[in-house]
């Protein structure tokens, strides 16, 4: 991996005995402190922008799972409420024939869970579990999404932190050359 920033000794010219360098950044030659700075900041900024480009678009794909899995789960309360209510129940009740329970059949399927469907209906047994196995699917989830956004959040303090580091040393450079210039014009 090629440097960005590389420091190249002025020959014979030393400060109060510290050498002093000019920078080649980005394999242009002769730069000073503050362009180094400048664009280490925004390579670093860039850098972070990427990372924080990817978290987002895992968090929209979580967004995506928890609103199928919702959908899926509504469709599956609606099938529930068909069935029997009171002593009568049975885990071999069936509810009413519904063609959404082939949609929410399928986005379990895409998620790895189970919802055996068969002729738009489903067992009370089998929606009861599938209603379980869903709810755990969504909070194992919602915590991971939660986290993402944590992660998230710091990568944008850290982009920002980037920027403000940079200008407080470039404004710490200005000021270094205006009181040069002034001393010298003393």
């Amino acid at each position: 991996m090629e440097k960005l920033i590389e420091t190249t000794p002025i020959q014979g010219f030393k400060v109060y005995g510290q050498q002093m360098v000019e920078y080649t950044v980005d394999g242009a030659e002769g730069k000073d402190f503050a362009f180094a700075i400048a664009i280490a900041s925004l390579a670093e900024s860039s850098s972070i922008e990427v990372e924080a480009d990817a978290y987002a678009a895992v968090l929209r794909t979580r967004q995506r799972k928890l609103t199928e899995l919702g959908s899926a789960l509504a469709i599956l309360n609606s099938a529930i409420a068909t069935m029997k209510t009171g002593s009568g129940q049975r885990p071999s009740d069936t509810s009413s024939a519904d063609a959404a329970l082939n949609t929410a059949h399928d986005i379990f399927e895409r998620y790895g869970l189970s919802l055996p469907v068969s002729n738009n209906k489903v067992t009370r047994g089998d929606a009861e579990k599938g209603r379980a196995n869903g709810e755990y699917a969504m909070d194992v989830e919602n915590n991971d999404m939660q986290q993402d956004m944590i992660t998230l959040q710091g990568l944008i303090s850290k982009r920002d932190n980037s920027f403000s580091t940079a200008a407080k040393v470039l404004k710490k450079v200005d000021s270094t050359g205006k009181s040069i210039i002034r001393s010298i014009g003393s």
